[in-house]
């Protein structure tokens, strides 16, 4: 019976104390009414003050500052009120203050019910900033830092004279990590200095992989009339395929290399074969830069990845050793399979071409590569294969490289 008598009276003193918290409404305008026990702003209580005493409180623990951020000697300052960071404190407050003073009356019974048992309820402060501004001070930060990696380069003139230049690190602020820091930072409400996160980047060419470029791993010669619009066209494409680097497991593209064999590059219309037969086109003569890259790629033995023979039989090279390109359609390529980089060095004068794999002298292989062929009808067939060498110059192993079909002229 008591027990009853007992919760009946904090029901009636709660429903009082309920009215007359609503009953405070009326005077809020000409007296700032007191936050309710057990509400906290973050971990600050904030029972029992005002909306002044509130904020005032809570800006003693919880003021925006300044960010630093530090790179070696130097720091930068985010100024605060550049970026307007702001933690709303005054909204909080009001938070704070209207808990228990909402428009819905049995609610806010419920919720002096809870405070006065004395649960808590805790109210986070919300922090705002101009992103946009924030932004824009990183950006400028990052123009600072930010230094292009260099790659080392390798030259080597027709006389084999080879000439590199070193590697260089670059630098790049990692924009992601220190918005992630700052954000996190301000969230907290915890601001304190920031080692601004820096990210090395590394070339693709090292001094390292230049260096390792000594020797000739293979080489091959086809000539030319170089008084023709084939010359003209075969100088073109020689001088786009030559002095390229190949890194370890990189494919070269002779298509991708040269671009497309039109006028506006520079070539000129020549003897082509188109549906089997001879005519003018732009760029005839490129086939035989393709077929003698092929062939010092063959003796360098780089990872033959696509060829195609031509229809009928080459002048200048023979059978089972030409690559046929047409841009847009075939192409040559091939991968270099080595640890180590290798060059491309096309020399072309006195109506020859000569192309030069150049690469580490620990690479380089015995080998020699032969041809079978079989004649049928009007078709000659060839299989290219790769005879490689032991020591004594006996034959350890072969491969086949390629099978190319050929049709048999005036048949």
């Amino acid at each position: 019976m008591t027990t009853k008598i007992n919760k009946i009276t904090i029901v009636l003193i709660l429903v009082i104390i309920s009215l007359f918290n609503l009953g405070m409404k009326k005077n809020e305008i000409i007296k700032d009414p007191k936050i309710f026990k057990n509400i906290y702003i973050e971990d600050i209580n904030v029972e029992d003050l005002t909306t002044r005493q509130a904020e005032d409180k809570i800006n003693k623990y919880y003021h925006p500052k300044n960010i630093n951020i530090r790179c070696n000697q130097k720091t930068w300052v985010i100024n605060k009120d550049i970026i307007k960071l702001n933690y709303n404190v005054d909204k909080a407050v009001k938070l704070a203050k209207d808990y228990t003073r909402t428009e819905d009356n049995l609610l806010n019974l419920r919720r002096i019910f809870d405070l006065a048992i004395k649960k808590q309820h805790k109210i986070k402060l919300k922090a705002s900033y101009d992103e946009a501004k924030l932004s824009e001070i990183i950006e400028s930060i990052k123009e600072e830092i930010d230094k292009s990696e260099i790659d080392a380069t390798v030259s080597i003139s027709e006389s084999s004279q080879i000439k590199t230049t070193e590697s260089k690190d670059g630098l790049e602020v990692d924009v992601s990590k220190l918005k992630e820091k700052i954000y996190e930072m301000i969230k907290e409400k915890e601001i304190k200095d920031i080692y601004l996160p820096v990210k090395v980047i590394k070339p693709k060419i090292n001094t390292s992989d230049v260096k390792s470029i000594n020797a000739i791993l293979g080489q091959y010669s086809t000539s030319f009339n170089d008084k023709s619009s084939r010359g003209n066209n075969i100088y073109i494409a020689g001088k786009s395929t030559s002095d390229i680097v190949i890194m370890p497991n990189e494919t070269f593209s002779y298509n991708s290399a040269t671009g497309p064999r039109t006028w506006s590059n520079g070539y000129k219309s020549a003897k082509v074969i188109v549906g089997g037969k001879y005519v003018n086109g732009e760029g005839g003569g490129v086939c035989q830069v393709s077929t003698t890259i092929y062939n010092a790629a063959l003796i360098s033995n780089m990872e033959i990845v696509e060829v195609h023979n031509h229809t009928y039989p080459s002048r200048y090279a023979p059978r089972g050793k030409d690559a046929a390109v047409s841009y847009g359609y075939i192409d040559f390529k091939f991968k270099n399979p080595y640890s180590h980089p290798v060059y491309i060095k096309n020399i072309i004068k006195n109506g020859a071409i000569t192309t030069k794999i150049y690469g580490c002298d620990k690479d380089r292989e015995k080998l020699y590569i032969r041809t079978d062929e079989k004649h049928e009808e009007e078709k000659i067939y060839v299989n290219t294969y790769r005879v490689y060498l032991d020591n004594n110059n006996q034959k350890e192993r072969e491969e086949l490289v390629a099978k190319s079909i050929y049709k048999i002229k005036n048949q």
